[in-house]
């Protein structure tokens, strides 16, 4: 198992007030000469900055804030095939990558609030995804250039004691609620997903990179969002409707739906309790479409439940904490067009778990700094690809950066086969940097 330091610094928030524009108010005023150095020489400027402040970022008697964040997250990894070796540097996939954030926020009367969030990351250094040409990260291409991508898009309104409902393109009620219950700092660099673990690799068979659709993330496929995720088998985010409960002794309630079609539900709870951080998450998730044209092969049908838990318990004195998570999801009503000819297969239902234990300290000024280790297993993930090779089962375990398959191997259709795998070892050097933009509020003004 390896055991990888990271450490976080963040810069804390700062105000902008209208920068710009003070400059253009600036350049219009009334010239004035240089032997005129009169006590009252800018009084007229700094009476149109004080009205520039009181205007700037109000609406009538509303109060309204624009809050700018995000995060800078590269990764340099050394891996090895068993034939092929390299290193490569490289974002942490979707929803964990370089991003930055819009949000708004105004209050429309006592106690109620209304606002957006507009979230936009850069994909262009991607290990996760495949585009329709086959293009991807693996052993023969260093890089995928996705460009940038607007991943959250929604707008929602809020009471105190009615709760939140949100609408557009978003996280919903069960999205990660199991991994998102790490609270040690190192869940957007290590989880148990795929997200930045080389899923488009191809395995090698014999030494030979064959088939080239045999992959690391055929053997951790959800069908649920029809992605190589690994582990969280609803972490992709969705257009749809969410609302949430108020928060009421560290419980929370949440349920979503979205077009053609998804349902969820979610419970989580957050507390210190006699010097410990508590943190648990449930939820439960059907995501339906009756003709799959993509990413799935077309003519396929999904019904896959998703059910996950997790939780997390920290020793505040000692720092030391441990984090686990569990997946299953049942794929007993999809079926997947595979083969020539066509025939309909359904997958087996599947399991993943998770745990992660390790210690946080703030040993320097700089910030905490957490030491962790890491295991997690996938079980019987078999992607559409996978299957169309005849594979019905397979084991796939990894532990801190190394990812290696193991246990009962593969078991193919027509008789039991064994196919011997080398494994992909992997080790990653994880930059993570928290920009002075992180959390800069623009004009929030009281009125």
């Amino acid at each position: 198992m390896n055991v990888v330091l990271n450490t976080c610094v963040r810069i804390g928030r700062a105000r902008i007030i209208a920068v710009l524009a003070v400059a253009a108010v600036a350049w219009s005023a009334e010239p004035v000469l240089a032997a005129d150095l009169g006590g009252d020489c800018c009084a007229d400027l700094e009476e149109r900055i004080a009205e520039l402040e009181a205007t700037a970022a109000r609406k009538g008697n509303r109060k309204v804030s624009l809050t700018i964040s995000g995060y800078i997250a590269q990764e340099l990894t050394w891996w090895d095939d068993g034939e092929e070796s390299n290193a490569y540097l490289h974002g942490l996939g979707p929803t964990q990558a370089t991003n930055v954030r819009f949000g708004g926020q105004a209050q429309i009367s006592p106690g109620w609030t209304a606002g957006f969030l507009i979230r936009i990351q850069n994909l262009s250094d991607d290990p996760f995804g495949r585009l329709p040409n086959g293009d991807a990260m693996n052993q023969n291409d260093p890089n995928l250039d996705r460009g940038l991508n607007t991943q959250m898009a929604y707008w929602y309104i809020q009471n105190k004691e009615l709760g939140k409902i949100s609408v557009g393109r978003m996280a919903h009620a069960g999205k990660s609620t199991a991994m998102g219950t790490d609270q040690s700092g190192t869940q957007i660099i290590d989880s148990y997903t795929l997200l930045a673990g080389f899923p488009q690799f191809i395995i090698r068979t014999d030494g030979d990179l064959s088939p080239p659709q045999l992959t690391w993330g055929q053997l951790a496929f959800c069908y649920s969002q029809s992605s190589p995720l690994g582990g969280d088998c609803n972490g992709i985010v969705l257009n749809g409707v969410r609302y949430d409960t108020p928060t009421v002794a560290g419980f929370t309630a949440s349920a979503s739906w979205g077009e053609d079609d998804f349902w969820e539900v979610a419970l989580r709870y957050s507390q210190e309790i006699s010097g410990f951080k508590v943190a648990f998450g449930t939820g439960y998730s059907e995501f339906t479409i009756e003709n799959v044209t993509g990413p799935l092969p077309a003519g396929s049908r999904k019904d896959s439940k998703f059910f996950q838990v997790g939780g997390y318990l920290q020793h505040m004195a000692s720092g030391l904490f441990v984090h686990a998570a569990y997946g299953h999801e049942n794929n007993s009503d999809t079926t997947v067009v595979v083969g020539t000819p066509a025939t309909q297969v359904t997958p087996p239902d599947s399991n993943q778990w998770y745990v992660k234990a390790g210690i946080r300290r703030a040993w320097t000024p700089l910030g905490a700094t957490i030491v962790y280790g890491d295991y997690a297993e996938y079980l019987d993930q078999v992607g559409p690809n996978a299957l169309g090779l005849g594979i019905e089962s397979s084991t796939f375990r990894r532990s801190g950066a190394t990812i290696a398959p193991a246990g009962r191997g593969l078991r193919q259709r027509g008789g039991p086969h064994q196919l011997l795998i080398p494994p992909l070892i992997g080790h990653g050097l994880r930059l993570w940097v928290s920009l002075g933009i992180c959390c800069l509020q623009l004009g929030r003004r009281d009125t």
